[in-house]
């Protein structure tokens, strides 16, 4: 047995063993990802694209390992097919991070303008009431509950409760600059996370594109093999 040989049979089913481990061990990162599922939830459906872009490099080592020492060709074929659709799927991750990126951003904003808007609406209904039946009725009409002393009449509360929204509304606000912020965080995260996707995308794309050529011409091999047996056999 010649060196070349002796090196091909020791190094071949390594990377077939090295393959295998490393695809299982990220199946059973991937199934974690998904458990628990929160499908229709921005922040989880962003989380869970960041975690599989983070954790592409791991399948597509192994994938290589296994089509580099595998010789079985149905398993070859498998894998070469199997490449395409993890490229597919990891093209398709693209829209859903952008889509999940802008309903973040988007939520965060209409929850401080739809409780600021609130907050308005009491400040002004109660900056009309003057007499005391007037803020009863504004109070119980929002259904506010405020915990103060029975002896405090409705003119104390009513100020109490003008002073709270005066405090509330700075902390909104200081809450719209922090969004603006964690914004910018969430466009670079986007930009990190779409880029690794199309990487990621394209690297799988390539791996089927080059094993597509071998799988075609070992089939048209076999072809050609068949048509010529019936002519051995005669």
């Amino acid at each position: 047995m010649s060196q070349s040989n002796s090196e091909e049979f020791w190094f071949s089913p390594l990377f077939r063993i090295a393959g295998y481990v490393l695809l299982a061990l990220s199946l059973l990162d991937i199934i974690s990802i998904f458990i628990p599922p929160g499908f229709t939830n921005p922040a989880w459906e962003f989380q869970m694209a960041s975690h599989l872009v983070e954790r592409s490099p791991v399948p597509l080592i192994g994938l290589v390992f296994l089509l580099i020492g595998e010789k079985n060709f149905k398993i070859f074929k498998f894998l070469s097919r199997a490449a395409l659709v993890a490229g597919i799927l990891f093209l398709l991750l693209l829209p859903l991070i952008v889509s999940s990126a802008w309903r973040i951003h988007e939520g965060g904003d209409r929850q401080i303008a739809q409780q600021s808007a609130q907050l308005q609406v009491i400040k002004q209904q109660l900056s009309q009431a003057q007499t005391d039946r007037e803020i009863t009725d504004t109070l119980s009409r929002f259904n506010l509950r405020i915990n103060a002393p029975k002896a405090q009449n409705p003119q104390q509360l009513k100020s109490q409760i003008i002073a709270g929204i005066a405090n509330s509304e700075k902390k909104f606000q200081a809450q719209a600059e922090k969004n603006t912020d964690n914004s910018l965080n969430l466009t670079k995260n986007v930009i990190k996370t779409g880029l690794g996707t199309l990487i990621a995308g394209a690297f799988f794309l390539m791996v089927w594109r080059g094993t597509a050529n071998t799988v075609k011409g070992s089939q048209t091999r076999k072809q050609k093999l068949s048509n010529h047996l019936p002519l051995v056999n005669e």
